[in-house]
């Protein structure tokens, strides 16, 4: 049993310095690895949603008094959000077709402190021209996360510039 702890668990220098370890510790150890999974998913969901053009999933994402900030304003509140992208892809983005856009998400970096987390990642946001992608804008997200009736939400959401 030991070893397969080792296998799964715990980190190579405390297997074979034949360290013990409380159950408490793998539990906490296995909580860490499914919240930062579920935070993972949780980032890439935004551009899954938003990219389909499901504003109401997408605004799901977010707390109760989550916020959106970037260049085209902040939003405060599912409601709000929603509101606000409805508009934004009916106005701005009118000129691409649903279906015809993707996100790219990468270079994910979460830290999670117990019901709180913070994150940082990458996004390019791509239009098709045919069969081309084309690269419209990219940036990247740094976000404020909160644990809410037991799944991880948007608290903030910031974008920015690559840089």
């Amino acid at each position: 049993m030991k070893a397969l702890l080792c296998l799964l668990a715990l980190p190579a220098f405390a297997c074979a310095a034949g360290a013990q370890h409380a159950p408490q510790a793998i539990d906490a150890r296995v909580r860490l690895i499914e919240d930062q999974f579920a935070i993972e998913r949780l980032l890439k969901e935004y551009g899954r949603t938003l990219d389909s053009r499901d504003f109401a999933a997408y605004a799901a994402l977010f707390a109760r008094e989550g916020e959106w900030k970037g260049a085209l304003g902040t939003y405060r509140g599912p409601a709000a959000i929603q509101a606000a992208m409805e508009k934004i892809f009916t106005d701005a983005a009118a000129d691409i077709p649903k279906g015809k856009n993707f996100h790219v998400m990468s270079n994910f970096i979460i830290d999670v402190q117990g019901d709180h987390a913070t994150a940082r990642s990458m996004f390019i946001f791509y239009k098709m021209n045919g069969n081309v992608p084309e690269a419209v804008v990219a940036g990247r997200y740094e976000d404020e996360l909160v644990r809410q009736d037991g799944a991880w939400r948007f608290q903030r959401r910031t974008a920015l510039p690559p840089g």
